[in-house]
């Protein structure tokens, strides 16, 4: 069984399009979720090989309760974190994971979640854009795909070493809190590779689950 523990931003962009003073005010929205201390990541992945959708609920520090649907999959999986411990539900049946597991995702969710980023996202402002009838300040940056292997073999090749995406991120004018993190193909905007909303839940918690004895 595979889990995935995405970050805030979860995607690193490059250098272009560097603006500091749009990359601070990036930061501190999301300086202001973690603050929050208790919201969800609501997230569609989509590739090649079909799609995936995450959703993870988050108590900092260090609690974490998250369930992927994979549409190759029968049932989702699910698990929860809270300090260094771990469980997962396997088809209603809850059992503790190996510390050693524990250990990662523990230290995953510390890295890329509970603490700011430490590679800096650089991006430009794109200024305020209605979205899905609501007014937002967009932020993008891109993101440098490598080509496949075979990309030569499908077609005549890009000029440049990679395809880039684009990241936007969207920020709720009146919390100053993030909303939504859009990854696209730069050739095709419409096409959403990774869609992510964020809510704050203050009443939000997250407890050990009850596992069966063996």
């Amino acid at each position: 069984m595979r889990f995935f523990v995405i970050g805030l931003l979860a995607f690193i962009a490059g250098p272009a399009f560097a603006d500091q003073s749009c990359k601070d005010q990036v930061d501190a929205a999301f300086a202001k979720l973690r603050d929050a201390k208790a919201f969800r990541l609501e997230t569609t992945i989509t590739n090649a090989d079909g799609s995936l959708k995450m959703k993870a609920d988050y108590v900092l520090p260090d609690r974490m309760h998250q369930i992927v649907e994979v549409s190759n999959q029968p049932m989702p999986m699910e698990m929860i974190v809270i300090g260094k411990r771990a469980w997962s539900n396997q088809q209603g049946v809850w059992a503790e994971l190996p510390q050693s597991f524990a250990d990662t995702v523990a230290n995953q969710i510390k890295e890329t979640v509970a603490q700011p980023p430490k590679i800096g996202t650089d991006y430009k402002c794109a200024g305020d854009k209605d979205f899905e009838g609501k007014t937002y300040a967009v932020y993008q940056g891109t993101l440098a795909m490598p080509l496949a292997a075979d990309a030569k073999d499908k077609g005549p090749r890009v000029s440049a070493m990679s395809v880039p995406n684009q990241q936007s991120v969207y920020i709720d004018k009146t919390t100053g809190l993030p909303a939504r993190n859009i990854v696209t193909p730069v050739t095709d905007p419409t096409k959403r590779l990774f869609d992510g909303t964020f809510t704050v839940m203050p009443n939000l918690t997250i407890e050990p689950p009850a596992v069966t004895a063996n």
